[in-house]
């Protein structure tokens, strides 16, 4: 995998060179990459996309999921074994976020910003993305 930097405008604006920055493909959208707030858009193919989509959904199934049953689990602790229970399903769906959190940041791009906020440095993309941002820019 290889490094590239871009102008960060050109990145939020969806205007980075439809080439996957995974497979070097032919893209065919744009999914979002990095921090929150300081999101930026890299190009995918839709079976990239898909699976960006997917893991998002984990994600998100599995704080909702640690927090009902957590939340489930107290409200019925009356009964002895639910509130451990409810905890146990709460730390097992935490640590199953850590691992879906940690597998989108692997399969995603590393995002890093220039300290003026100008330029964005992409790490982990295929050496087609570079080949056609040299390219766009020359």
């Amino acid at each position: 995998m290889a490094r590239v930097e871009v102008d960060r405008r050109v990145a939020v604006e969806r205007r980075l060179p439809r080439v996957s920055v995974k497979s070097g493909e032919r893209a065919d959208g744009y999914a979002p990459a990095g921090k929150s707030g300081e999101e930026i858009f890299v190009p995918l193919t839709q079976a990239e996309f898909d699976r960006v989509k997917y893991l998002r959904r984990r994600q998100k199934s599995a704080i909702y999921g640690g927090v009902a049953c957590f939340a489930l689990g107290a409200a019925l602790s009356r009964f002895a074994v639910l509130l451990p229970l409810g905890v146990i399903i709460a730390v097992l769906s935490l640590g199953l976020w850590i691992l879906v959190t940690l597998a989108l940041k692997r399969f995603l791009p590393g995002v890093d910003i220039s300290p003026n906020g100008r330029r964005v440095e992409l790490s982990r993309v295929h050496r087609g993305f570079v080949a056609a941002v040299s390219d766009a820019e020359a």
